[in-house]
């Protein structure tokens, strides 16, 4: 009988275990585990998802609304501006608001209609402003305050509606009909400050504005008698706005 098949099946079988042992010794340490595989996958983002360090930056520009307060009531604004350089800021800035030079207070009757006797125009202002605005003092203070002084040129349209004319009154809106509009040249000086934080977000300010614009000839009445020769005057402006 030959025997050997017999004999290479246990030199096969033999190598074989061999071979065995050898790989799992290959792979453990006498008396430990063997090493877990982690199948986590971590990602990680070419660039950050939070730029942290631009919303720290200080704001470049900003945009809001004023309400003024002058001598002839009140008024509405609104502003754009941007920075330039390093304390230095270019504006523009367009107001609406009433004018006149006296106290008017209803004092007559037209018919049931109670009217200001010897008023014969209501005079509104819109001033465009283009200037420019410095920062003070922004070594020594806190960024929460922000005082500044602007300046800056402002073409000035006038518009003049009949009030009481020719024995008829006009009623508010539809004088406008018969409105009458003028332009004249003038200039303002500012002083003023910002208030909290100055990176981009919400802005809160106020503003004193002493304007000049001369009406030239012989100035336009509202009451009879007292003609405005320049629609100037100091304006107080409370700001709104965002800045970014």
């Amino acid at each position: 009988m030959n025997r050997f098949p017999h004999n290479t099946f246990a030199l096969a079988l033999t190598v074989a275990i061999i071979m065995m042992a050898a790989r799992t010794a290959s792979a453990q340490v006498t008396g430990e585990d063997p090493e877990a595989f982690d199948s986590t996958i971590v990602f990680e983002s070419p660039r950050p998802l939070l730029d942290v360090d631009a919303k720290r930056k200080p704001a470049t520009a900003a945009v809001g609304i004023d309400l003024l307060f002058s001598q002839s009531g009140w008024g509405l604004g609104g502003f754009f501006q941007t920075k330039l350089a390093d304390n230095l800021s270019l504006f523009t800035h367009l107001g609406f608001s009433g004018a006149r030079n006296t106290d008017e207070l209803e004092n007559a009757w037209y018919g049931p209609i109670p009217v200001v006797a010897n008023k014969v125009n209501r005079l509104f202002i819109i001033p465009v402003t283009a200037g420019v605005q410095y920062r003070l003092f922004s070594e020594s203070l806190q960024e929460t305050f922000r005082p500044f002084v602007s300046a800056g040129i402002s073409p000035t349209f006038i518009l003049a509606t009949p009030y009481l004319k020719d024995g008829l009154y006009y009623e508010f809106f539809s004088s406008f009909g018969h409105a009458t509009s003028y332009a004249r040249v003038g200039g303002v000086f500012g002083v003023g400050s910002f208030f909290g934080d100055p990176r981009k977000g919400s802005l809160i300010g106020v503003q004193l504005r002493y304007f000049t614009i001369p009406f030239g000839d012989r100035g336009l009445e509202s009451m009879r008698g007292s003609p405005i020769s320049n629609f100037g005057g100091v304006f107080l402006s409370l700001t709104v706005g965002h800045q970014y």
